[in-house]
C-alpha cells in the first residue's frame, strides 16, 4: 500500500509538520507492530502491549486519542526515533487501527510535536472524523485497483 498520499493529505487536512504521519503492521503471529511509513523506520519492531497507545488500539479495535503525554512506551520510543532529525518531541498522538473485514491490518499514529509556544492544539473528535474519511477512501482506491 502506497502511504505517501495518505500522509500528505493528513499533515494537510490535521495541519501537522512534515514527519509526524506513521503507519504499522500489526503482525498477529508475534504480537508486535512492525513500522511501513516512514520508510527510514520500515522493518522496526514495538511490542503491541495494552501499555502503549498503538497496542491498546490494536487490543480495543478502535481509535485512542492521547493529548496528555503520561510516558507511554510507545510515545517515548516514537520519540527516541524521531528526534535524530529534529529537536521537538512529541506531546500528542491518535493510534487509529485500520480495520479489512473486521481484522486489524495496520495501525496509523497520527503525532503533533512540540511547538515554541505553549499553546499545542489538542486533537478534537472531529480529527477522527478526518482521519476516517481519508482511511476510508485510501482503502477504496486500494481494493478499487485490484479489482
Amino acid at each position: 500500500m502506497e502511504f505517501t498520499g495518505l500522509d500528505r493529505q493528513l499533515t494537510k487536512i490535521l495541519n501537522l509538520e512534515e514527519g509526524c504521519v506513521f503507519v504499522m503492521e500489526f503482525k498477529k503471529s508475534d504480537k508486535r507492530l512492525e513500522f511501513l511509513y516512514p520508510d527510514e523506520l520500515k522493518g522496526l519492531k514495538i511490542p503491541a502491549l495494552s501499555q502503549c497507545v498503538s497496542g491498546k488500539a490494536v487490543i480495543k479495535k478502535s481509535p485512542i486519542v492521547l493529548n496528555n503525554f503520561q510516558g507511554e512506551m510507545d510515545v517515548i520510543y516514537l520519540n527516541c526515533l524521531t528526534m535524530n532529525s529534529t529537536n521537538k518531541s512529541i506531546r500528542k498522538m491518535i493510534a487509529y487501527p485500520i480495520c479489512l473485514a473486521g481484522e486489524i491490518c495496520a495501525v496509523l499514529v497520527v503525532v503533533r510535536k512540540e511547538c515554541d509556544d505553549s499553546d499545542l492544539q489538542n486533537f478534537l473528535g472531529e480529527d477522527l472524523v478526518k482521519i476516517k474519511s481519508v482511511v476510508d477512501r485510501m482503502i477504496f482506491v486500494q481494493l478499487a485497483k485490484t479489482a
